[in-house]
């Protein structure tokens, strides 16, 4: 026999680049997840997850600041903090509801007399907030009247967007001390109460020269 032409046996090279494109798709093809071919309705389970989800990140608690008396110091106040709605209800009612046990411990009281309650507290301009006290506002006399109205004051001047603060008892307009001890029947800002407000923060330590 002759020889074989053994060239007549081997596969083109379009031929083998056929075969090796396919191999590959079959095992692309086995490997692969398959599609769903029909839509899919998500469990009740996931859909209230989602819902839970965005309802807990638009919660807003607030927190914000409030004033109170110091007793070390006649006349001053601090400022203590508070979680709460950055309402003028909200702020008044902390107020009322007075220093906590730790706060009383370091000192600190407020100058609104007990039973004092609020009626009404609203906004009646962009920046100007009315609150209606009842008429125990007057309990307090002298220098703790005006801790009491300053109090208030610079309370509802945390409250962002606040610039004047207009106090009436039982729905009647009444006149106001200043800081200085003088009256005012005008809207009160915290201007009016200058050196009132005083830092909780300690005192920095001194600075000591080393030789």
């Amino acid at each position: 026999m002759g020889d074989i032409d053994v060239r007549r046996f081997r596969p083109s090279t379009v031929t083998r680049r056929i075969l090796v494109v396919s191999f590959l798709s079959i095992g692309a093809s086995s490997c692969a997840l398959g599609a769903e071919s029909t839509p899919r309705t998500i469990p009740d389970v996931d859909q209230r997850t989602l819902v839970d989800v965005a309802a807990v990140s638009s919660e807003v608690s607030g927190v914000g600041r409030i004033y109170f008396e110091r007793g070390d110091t006649a006349g001053a106040l601090t400022a203590v903090a508070r979680d709460l709605e950055p309402s003028p209800t909200a702020v008044v009612d902390a107020l009322l509801a007075g220093p906590t046990e730790d706060e009383r411990a370091r000192g600190l009281r407020s100058s609104l007399p007990l039973g004092l309650a609020l009626n009404d507290a609203r906004y009646i301009g962009n920046d100007i907030v009315k609150i209606d006290v009842t008429a125990e506002i007057f309990e307090a006399t002298g220098d703790d009247l005006v801790s009491a109205i300053a109090q208030i004051v610079l309370s509802l001047g945390e409250i962002s967007g606040v610039e004047r603060v207009v106090v009436v008892v039982d729905g009647a307009d009444r006149e106001w001390p200043r800081g200085d001890g003088t009256l005012t029947a005008e809207p009160l800002t915290v201007f009016d109460y200058p050196g009132r407000a005083v830092s909780s923060q300690p005192d920095y330590p001194g600075i000591v020269e080393v030789d």
